[in-house]
């Protein structure tokens, strides 16, 4: 009971003592105890969140405000303004996509679209994203391979759309953080039980104390908050990740960066 009072009053670091007998009491204490973490983290999360939405949306609203106003200050003399409306309506656009990609992160997370999932290959979605990226990549002077074996099935249960988006944007991320000259590839194998794809980069890499801070929403490097990009791909990869209930992890592949998804097999549909 007091555990639920200190709760109540926001210490949510509270936690109930198990007695160690094993007993329902502590089954039932164990499960409010792992309530009680996944609500701190939430609460937590949404914290970070909000800091970093004031952070990373700070800057783009007020370079919309500084276009704004200078649009407004040529209009009183008679000025142009087409070029600052079209800086204005690149800048809107960028915080309206933040925000339609912070809207889908959630939804995902909710498991709004578990509804869909059927039994599917993801051999074709692999290679879909590997040919629908190479020509972005030669063009951005890098290049992307698709590695998968002919002939060969590995089924898992999911949405192909909400897995298209997720490759895409683990795609997009090598790219986007890569310097020309990169070689990205993609790849699936099985190991055992588990269906894994495999993206991966010979770039700079990610510093392994910040390997784990990347899935955070709206979280950057600092070497990347010069470039494109809302902070969120990486994000939406893991959410999409949770719900298909496969484990997403980041690897040096010294040199570059080595991202594999690794997904609960299905018998052949």
């Amino acid at each position: 009971a007091s555990t639920m009072v200190d709760v109540s009053h926001g210490r949510l670091d509270a936690r109930i003592p198990l007695i160690g007998s094993g007993d329902d009491i502590d089954a039932v204490s164990a499960q409010v105890n792992a309530a009680l973490e996944r609500l701190s983290a939430l609460v937590d999360g949404m914290r970070e969140v909000s800091a970093n939405i004031a952070h990373d949306l700070k800057t783009p609203l007020n370079r919309l405000q500084m276009i704004l106003e200078s649009a407004a200050d040529k209009t009183v003399s008679g000025e142009d303004v087409s070029a600052e409306l079209t800086d204005a309506r690149a800048e809107s656009q960028q915080i309206n996509s933040t925000f339609d990609a912070l809207l889908r992160v959630a939804q995902i997370e909710a498991g709004a679209r578990k509804a869909r999932f059927v039994d599917l290959d993801v051999g074709p979605i692999v290679e879909t994203i590997g040919d629908v990226y190479a020509d972005v990549a030669e063009d951005d002077g890098k290049s992307l391979s698709t590695g998968v074996v002919p002939d060969t099935k590995w089924y898992i249960h999911g949405d192909r759309d909400l897995l298209m988006q997720m490759l895409a944007n683990l795609v997009e991320n090598a790219l986007r953080h890569c310097p020309p000259g990169t070689a990205i590839g993609l790849s699936v194998t099985r190991d055992g039980s588990h269906v894994l794809i495999h993206v991966r980069d010979n770039g700079p890499g990610i510093p392994a104390e910040e390997r784990e801070k990347v899935f955070r929403r709206l979280y950057r490097l600092d070497a990347s908050r010069t470039t494109p990009g809302s902070g969120l791909g990486l994000s939406l990869a893991k959410a999409v990740a949770d719900l298909h209930g496969a484990v997403i992890t980041l690897e040096d592949c010294k040199p570059g960066l080595g991202v594999t998804v690794s997904f609960p097999a299905v018998k052949a549909a």
